[in-house]
């Protein structure tokens, strides 16, 4: 149909306005990121002049502050800088670590750093900052007291360590440093940003590459006295070898119970897994079933999620175990730290709409393997009436001395 002369001017209009109201978008977008890169700078700029100019209660700031105040004012505009960006990463998350002497203890004068970052970036909006709590479980989690001086191997060792007991911490950059005497009657600080997501390999390890920005600065102190007990040792550093085991957990989702064998007396911490001498340990039932629903599997404070056959080339690994164990799923294979963990497991039976759930310890030793499988039984309705099946959960636990689980 044949547009009128006033309905194509009104069309030429509306399409003039959409053009400018995307112009304006990518605008603001643009403005928001420069916003954020200068605030941090004015910051700076505001932190010198304020000593000259007094502040609102008509106090002049004292060198010690004006220096303090330039040291946070430039670290806040480096991570900004570094690590901003208004489409891929608008909140900056953040974890802050006591600043630390060389020998790699904590002192006074590093938590007062460390805690005033903290509240400094806890109320922006373009930062995130990474709770005490959790940072103190990632240094026990890494058998450390202090997050002292990093490499590309402690950092891969800490980056490990983290994402596989929290792999949704979401973390972009780990704050850290060192406090020493400097010149005269002054403290040398200096900082340091890594990169929490810079991938480290064979390379990164073997030279040690890492992605980190350093800052440094002096600040003045007004006594003696005040620069020992800025000096003075609050935790000692220390790290404690962190003994490890493998923990793999192989999960039946079809809704079959698993039955086990004879072969399962065999297995022992002591000795690797003896799977040339046993065709298999556990066997699915015949039993007629239904697949479970909203299957939650937890691990401590992770949910868990299937792996898939193919990840970290283990494809042939895993498809070995579903063999022996008559499984289909695995659910999680990872080094970690040989203590007791908690395992939960529930799922609903879409039958009667209850939720059936199943609570177990599982501990894991130093340079053994554990291998947990889980079966979720869920009996068809027939299997109800007929045998008086009732849905649950079985868990079965199987050790080898070793990381490795195939034969030689």
């Amino acid at each position: 149909m044949k547009l009128s002369k006033n309905e194509r001017k009104i069309g030429k209009t509306r399409k003039k306005v959409e053009r400018r109201g995307r112009q304006i978008m990518r605008q603001m977008r643009s403005f928001v990121a420069l916003f954020c890169l200068i605030s941090a700078t004015f910051g700076y700029l505001i932190a010198t002049s304020s000593a000259q100019e007094g502040v609102a209660s008509g106090r002049l700031l004292t060198e010690q502050e004006v220096a303090t105040e330039k040291f946070f004012s430039s670290l806040e505009a480096a991570l900004a800088k570094k690590f901003f960006d208004h489409r891929k990463r608008p909140v900056i998350r953040v974890a802050i670590f006591d600043f630390t002497d060389e020998a790699g203890n904590v002192v006074k004068s590093g938590r007062e750093l460390a805690d005033k970052i903290t509240r400094r970036l806890y109320g922006k909006p373009q930062f995130e900052v990474v709770g005490q709590g959790k940072i103190n479980r990632y240094l026990s989690w890494s058998g450390l007291s202090a997050l002292g001086k990093l490499d590309a191997e402690s950092l891969y060792r800490l980056q490990r360590r983290i994402n596989t007991m929290d792999p949704n911490n979401g973390i972009h950059v780990l704050v850290r440093g060192e406090v020493k005497k400097g010149v005269g009657r002054s403290l040398r600080v200096s900082a340091s940003l890594v990169d929490f997501r810079f991938r480290i390999g064979a390379i990164e390890l073997e030279k040690n590459i890492f992605d980190h920005l350093a800052l440094t600065t002096e600040i003045p102190l007004p006594t003696e006295q005040a620069l020992q007990e800025a000096s003075e040792i609050l935790i000692a550093g220390e790290k404690r070898l962190q003994e490890e085991g493998r923990l793999l957990i192989l999960v039946n989702t079809r809704g079959n119970p698993l039955l086990e064998t004879e072969y399962g007396r065999h297995f022992s911490k002591d000795q690797a897994f003896p799977w040339a001498k046993i065709p298999h340990v556990l066997t699915l039932g015949k039993a007629e079933v239904i697949i479970p629903e909203q299957l939650r599997i937890g691990l401590e404070k992770l949910l868990l999620s299937p792996l898939g056959s193919g990840r970290n080339s283990k494809g042939l690994e895993y498809s070995f175990l579903h063999g022996k164990c008559a499984t289909n799923e695995v659910y999680f294979d990872e080094m970690i730290p040989a203590q007791s963990y908690r395992l939960t497991t529930s799922f609903l039976d879409l039958k009667t709409n209850e939720t059936y759930s199943q609570s177990s310890e599982v501990q894991v030793d130093a340079g053994v393997t554990t291998l947990v499988v889980l079966s979720i039984y869920v009996p068809s309705e027939k299997e109800r009436i007929r045998n008086k099946e009732t849905p649950r959960i079985d868990v079965f636990q199987l050790f080898g001395k070793g990381m490795e689980i195939l034969p030689k």
